[in-house]
């Protein structure tokens, strides 16, 4: 679980009496959105301009038809973008295709058939990590299903479970606080809330009460399913392992310190890379408390030694790394076979620990650039940004998306200093590579531009500094 310090700062700053918290994606609890999958297809656009022509001289007033070939092409063009840098072909975007398909679906008979056929398309479209895509297929589905009665109550609460994995996944934060209430309902007569679709959501459910700081219900859902895992039969130890590390983040945002560390006790994680993870986690718990408390430059000595320790430990890992290396290729020539698994074994471990601490490393550079931002010390958030933003190991959306967040720090310093030029062309770079990841209606995606249209205005030369954004 992670939570962004710039809204907490913001906060103190405004003297609110809640600070707002990011609407990040956590890979530890929500679907991961990877870079969504490429088809190059060349003959995929033509097919799909062939089938939407004729399903457009359809008859009917509920062209059911015509609302498959535009989902159809809507993903057509989302596959095409993917596997071109994200340059889809001219026309309409996806998203247009997919409002349009909307809208059929909407004004057709409710009934169960279409919202099985929605929810099929829908984890589709989610299993290629066309998220926003498929955020708006399962909305409109849980829509249809809301519409029926009977049967289509299991199918509305299928749909519920669908939409908080994407939604939670792409920080769409309005859909969340929507749907989030329904499924917490649910939460007490599940009879398999360890199962799919149910456990992910749960976990996206938890999550999302824990960025918005609303602690009482995120321990209320983490509890409720560490309870069902400790009763299950057979008990599911790893589970329980996996829950109580969350629920222990929950603690550590509320300086439940004694709690906390008896949970990650009780959890007691075997591998390298999980203490690494629960450690990270303890110090950006004592960081927020430290934020909340406005004590920014005890958040930032928390954070400096931090990075200095994940920064000697990351060090240590790759020695280990590189020794078992050697030890594996000279056994190897040898032929001592034994020695050489070993030395495999020992590769397989420092490289998950080396893996780790460079996460820790790379999360810790943005919470204290984002402190040293906070505290108007914009050099050195500077420097902080573009070191996380060089070290990130890229490769998934979350990453895409925390790098992005970087540059949109980077951004708001150099507005602030009256530098348009190199303000607008880092928004306008978090604006394309958010909006195909997030869609149009991300506050993130909308932060961007609101920031695109103040920079390119007539007297954005007289831009004066603009508190820390909430994220």
């Amino acid at each position: 679980m992670k939570r962004s310090f710039l809204p907490l700062i913001a906060a103190l700053l405004l003297a609110s009496a809640q600070a707002t918290t990011a609407a990040a994606v956590t890979a530890s609890s929500t679907l991961d959105c990877d870079t969504p999958r490429p088809v190059s297809d060349l003959a995929a656009l033509p097919r799909a301009t062939q089938a939407l022509d004729a399903a457009q001289a359809a008859p009917g007033p509920h062209n059911l038809l015509l609302a498959s070939a535009l989902a159809d092409m809507a993903l057509v063009r989302a596959r095409l973008a993917a596997s071109s840098a994200r340059k889809g072909p001219a026309g309409p975007q996806p998203l247009d295709y997919l409002e349009r398909a909307q809208t059929i679906w909407q004004a057709a008979p409710a009934d169960a058939a279409l919202t099985e056929a929605l929810l099929q398309r829908g984890r589709a479209m989610r299993s290629e990590n066309h998220c926003a895509l498929a955020l708006g297929v399962l909305e409109t589905a849980l829509a249809v299903a809301d519409k029926t009665k009977g049967d289509n109550a299991q199918l509305a609460g299928v749909a519920v479970r669908e939409l908080v994995q994407v939604a939670a996944a792409i920080g769409d934060d309005p859909t969340m606080h929507t749907v989030a209430p329904r499924l917490l309902a649910a939460l007490a007569t599940d009879p398999a809330p360890l199962k799919e679709p149910s456990y992910p959501a749960y976990l996206a459910l938890a999550d999302y009460y824990y960025k918005t700081e609303d602690n009482e219900r995120a321990e209320l859902v983490l509890n409720s399913l560490i309870e069902r895992a400790r009763t299950a039969v057979p008990s599911d130890q790893g589970v329980r392992r996996r829950l109580q590390t969350e629920l222990a983040s929950v603690y550590y945002a509320q300086s439940r310190y004694a709690e906390a560390e008896q949970l990650v006790a009780r959890a007691a994680p075997t591998a390298g890379r999980d203490l690494i993870t629960v450690d990270s986690l303890r110090v950006e718990g004592e960081m927020t408390a430290k934020v909340r408390a406005g004590q920014l430059k005890a958040a930032l000595t928390l954070g400096e030694a931090a990075l200095a320790r994940y920064g000697a430990l990351l060090g240590m890992a790759e020695a280990a790394l590189n020794t078992a290396r050697t030890e594996r290729e000279g056994a190897s020539k040898a032929a001592r076979h034994g020695e050489a698994e070993a030395a495999r074994q020992n590769m397989i471990k420092a490289g998950q620990e080396r893996a780790a601490y460079r996460l820790a490393l790379v999360n810790t550079q943005g919470n204290v650039a984002e402190l040293h931002h906070g505290l108007g010390e914009y050099e050195e958030a500077l420097a902080l940004y573009e070191q996380c933003i060089g070290d990130d190991p890229g490769g998934s959306a979350l990453r895409l998306y925390k790098t992005s967040r970087m540059r949109a720090g980077m951004a708001l310093i150099y507005r602030a200093r009256g530098d348009t030029a190199r303000a607008l062309a880092l928004q306008q770079q978090v604006r394309a590579e958010l909006l195909p990841l997030l869609g149009a209606r991300h506050p993130d995606v909308l932060e961007a531009e609101t920031q695109i249209a103040a920079l390119t205005a007539p007297d954005s030369g007289r831009i004066g500094k603009p508190a820390p954004a909430h994220r």
